[in-house]
């Protein structure tokens, strides 16, 4: 009947009846085994229950049926436990991994990581120098469940499929223009005929660069695809999930610590980068150079600790959040803080160009929405 705490009981009040039977022994040894077998099948019950989308609170009642007739510190009520909590964190992952998910055209999505689930506090500290008013107060944002982020940018060869499927126009292609790197003068100027194809000045890119010249109307419509194509929640990352996944764990000024970007940090904007015709950089980190001047592709960098790359350089990123002068109110569950009809956006982390102000982990920027030039790219978060 399942009750082993009686049998248990029973056996006692027997081995002082008939001491040194081996009946005794022998009884005990196939209620170990009824015990052990139950346990089991109540495990295999509750990892089956995980497989479905509302089968936690099934696994729950499972695990506490073995926890009634284990012993203490059951490795198999340990290892279901654990695989609740990921369960009720990640789903079907688990933190770190990674994975692409095939689309209905034929081919594989992006490359995912999954962001561990955590808290943080968002926004710059009191005193951090060059933080502006828009970046606080400082607040705290706790995701009670992870979600996955791409490893890197969306690049040019990913962003190509994406229009050959759907047929899209970009924002530049119906404006005609964006906004490019002149390297003779030096500044960023306007020029006709640029678009996802090209690159910071106007050349071709290829297709292991991050794509750029596109607004976030086109990274919106991007990721759109990628969710009805999969049959999963894509969406740009939202501003704290962005902070969140660029810290990686840490509340310094910069994503790798308080002082001068460690030897090849990222796409970085260093005293020592030369333009190929031998300009530098008047603000820059100095004794840094990275070899780059303008993107670099994509991964061409180390990971950070949670497997991301490029998230503090290479490009700044569109994020979902419309813009606010500042973060009272602010949603503390790390989503997107959004208002109907807002058509100035969030941009986030630094970029090949940037300074090293705007290379902080708080730094952010209001951009208006259908904006493009040589310095914004994207990436995207799947929701687990």
């Amino acid at each position: 009947q399942g009750d082993f705490r009686t049998a248990d009981n029973w056996m006692a009040a027997a081995a002082t009846i008939r001491p040194g039977s081996q009946t005794i022994p022998d009884a005990r040894a196939r209620i170990a085994a009824a015990r052990a077998a139950r346990i089991s099948d109540l495990r295999d019950a509750g990892l089956m229950a995980l497989q479905q989308s509302s089968g936690i609170a099934d696994a729950r009642a499972r695990l506490a049926q073995i926890l009634r007739i284990a012993a203490p510190g059951d490795p198999v009520a340990a290892e279901l436990r654990e695989r609740i909590d990921l369960a009720t964190h990640y789903g079907l992952f688990h933190p770190g991994q990674d994975f692409t998910d095939a689309l209905g055209n034929g081919a594989r999505g992006p490359e995912m990581v999954v962001v561990p689930h955590g808290g943080f506090r968002m926004g710059a500290r009191d005193g951090e120098p060059d933080a502006s008013d828009s970046e606080r107060p400082a607040h705290y944002v706790r995701f009670d469940r992870g979600f996955a982020m791409s490893r890197t940018e969306v690049t040019v060869g990913e962003f190509r499929r994406f229009v050959a499927a759907r047929g899209y126009r970009t924002t530049t292609a119906r404006r005609g223009l964006s906004l490019v790197y002149e390297e003779r003068s030096g500044n960023f100027v306007r020029l006709n005929g640029i678009g996802w194809q090209s690159g910071y000045d106007g050349a071709p890119a290829g297709d292991d660069m991050p794509v750029v010249h596109v607004s976030a109307r086109d990274a919106e419509a991007y990721a759109d695809w990628l969710g009805k194509q999969s049959g999963e929640r894509y969406h740009l990352p939202s501003e704290a999930q962005f902070e969140y996944a660029l810290r990686a764990g840490s509340n310094a000024r910069y994503p790798w610590g308080e002082g001068a970007p460690p030897v090849r940090a990222g796409n970085l904007t260093g005293a020592l980068d030369r333009s190929p015709e031998g300009r530098d950089w008047s603000n820059a980190f100095p004794g840094y150079g990275d070899g780059y001047w303008g993107p670099a592709p994509v991964a061409h960098f180390a990971a950070n600790a949670y497997g991301l790359h490029d998230l503090a350089g290479n490009v700044a990123e569109w994020v979902a959040d419309c813009w606010h002068d500042g973060y009272r109110r602010a949603p503390d569950d790390g989503a997107a803080w959004l208002n109907p009809g807002c058509r100035t956006r969030v941009l986030r982390g630094g970029s090949w160009a940037s300074s090293p102000a705007q290379t902080r982990s708080a730094w952010r920027a209001p951009v208006e929405r259908d904006a493009t030039n040589a310095r914004i790219g994207f990436r995207v978060v799947r929701e687990l």
